[in-house]
């Protein structure tokens, strides 16, 4: 019997080998971790198992996980269950089995400039407040915006230089507004320091975890009386895209913007609303119907 330290450790190990970002590391290690709380061996885990752990309640909602999330924790399982018989930990796969995750098309969730006011009128906390109109006006993503470092600026090309998922290195420009917030936080390290030690950083000396920032701009989001549950800090980023789109920006230029690496994805983020639908429709031609008197129904011309 092979113990879940072992399993556990040999597979990040690979995994950093391979080049995932530690993110995506930490993800897979927390849902073995929730594999070994059932009770079984990594050898005796079956298709049983992953099933349960996908239907088990959010944690702290209490509601169902979400399309998305169980889409990536079956893909999570797939691939370490194939890992575990190319490596000859187990005879079989069970995770193979796994049914497809059907996920609702996904819709764009942007806020409004107003709804972004409203939120920084508040009286919200001066470092939630930058994170909120860095997220808005650069479109990058909450657990990006709390790892900004003074020397990831460059005052000359007024760019501020990130890395993203897979350890990608992207490159995004400051408009006037956050030029502001870095003359501000800059010269400092951490643009968000946090005062405390956590999971990160248990010595202390960090940044704000993304999970913190992201508690505490929900936090400002229903304060502003913003009372759907599809709005996050995460629509920031949609605010983002969808505004420059509008704005007859290209979508390839948005889609090097945003960092993404299918244009797919950025068009998901380009809200379509009922006027610009109706309005599309009016460039169609007129095609008359030839009504004919003295014709009733069902008589053929």
């Amino acid at each position: 019997m092979t113990s879940w330290t072992l399993i556990r450790n040999a597979w990040a190990d690979e995994q950093r080998a391979a080049g995932l970002s530690p993110r995506t590391i930490e993800g897979r290690d927390a849902l073995l971790a929730l594999l070994e709380a059932t009770g079984r061996t990594p050898e005796t885990v079956s298709k049983t198992d992953m099933i349960a752990v996908l239907n088990r309640r959010h944690a702290r909602t209490g509601g169902d996980l979400s399309p998305g999330t169980r889409q990536v924790e079956r893909s999570y399982m797939q691939t370490w269950s194939r890992w575990m018989l190319e490596e000859g930990y187990r005879p079989d796969d069970p995770g193979a089995r796994l049914r497809k995750v059907k996920v609702p098309r996904r819709r764009p969730r942007p806020l409004t400039e107003t709804h972004i006011t409203n939120m920084l009128d508040s009286g919200a906390y001066q470092s939630t407040r930058d994170m909120i109109v860095i997220a808005a006006l650069t479109g990058l993503r909450i657990g990006e915006v709390v790892k900004i470092r003074d020397e990831d600026i460059d005052r000359v090309t007024n760019t501020i230089r990130s890395l993203r998922k897979g350890g990608l290195e992207h490159i995004v420009y400051m408009p006037p507004a956050i030029q502001e917030i870095a003359d501000r936080r800059g010269e400092r390290g951490w643009w968000f320091p946090s005062p405390y030690s956590n999971s990160r950083f248990p010595d202390g000396g960090g940044h704000v975890l993304m999970k913190s920032a992201s508690t505490s701009i929900s936090r400002v989001l229903r304060k502003a009386g913003i009372a759907d549950p599809r709005i996050t800090g995460h629509s920031l980023r949609h605010y983002y895209a969808t505004t420059l789109l509008r704005q007859g920006v290209g979508v390839r230029v948005v889609q090097e913007m945003m960092g993404h690496a299918s244009l797919a994805t950025t068009q998901l983020y380009l809200e379509v609303t009922d006027d610009e639908m109706a309005a599309a429709s009016n460039v169609l031609p007129f095609i008359s119907p030839r009504a004919r008197s003295g014709r009733g129904r069902g008589h053929a011309a």
